[in-house]
């Protein structure tokens, strides 16, 4: 594309002397050039910011459904797709289950679901209801470790309790 630009500005200059031929035809080739990289930068940009595919945003919502519906889970969190590379997707999921369910069952089937939609590397963290209820326990307001704060410092100290004062 290039060479035949150069061709063009070079018979334009010589037989008509339109010297401004050759800056139009730089322009003309730079545009082209830059038109014809804007894919390549679309499909890297979305690779790097790890952007759900668009293809897939509608299958990956379905599967999301279909794990809700197994036997033993009670929800899901932390959903995050990617894509991994031209031709891979990759994914990641937490999944909170009953204290009766069987982890490895419970990975299979949702590995499964998504592996149907074309997601090649995926991660599933199964967390058991006691794990999310512990958890849940340890993140305590602001507002209720301000009040613990004040319920210690409301304690007498060692020191008080021993300080005995002259009759």
């Amino acid at each position: 594309m290039g060479s035949v630009g150069v061709i063009i500005s070079s018979l334009l200059i010589q037989q008509f002397g339109l010297l401004i031929a050759d800056p139009i035809c730089s322009i003309f080739i730079a545009v082209m050039i830059f038109i014809s990289v804007m894919p390549l930068l679309r499909d890297t940009a979305a690779i790097l910011v790890q952007r759900i595919p668009v293809e897939l945003e509608h299958c990956l919502s379905e599967g999301l459904t279909k794990v809700r519906l197994l036997e033993g889970v009670l929800g899901y969190r932390d959903q995050h797709f990617w894509r991994h590379s031209s031709d891979s997707v990759a994914g990641t999921l937490h999944v909170r289950v009953s204290s009766d369910a069987s982890e490895q069952k419970i990975i299979q089937q949702v590995t499964a679901i998504f592996k149907e939609f074309g997601v090649t590397n995926f991660t599933v963290q199964v967390e058991k209801e006691e794990f999310f209820q512990h958890m849940s326990g340890l993140s305590a307001t602001f507002d209720r470790m301000l009040e613990m704060t004040h319920q210690i410092q409301a304690i007498p100290s060692q020191d008080d309790l021993y300080d005995i004062k002259a009759v």
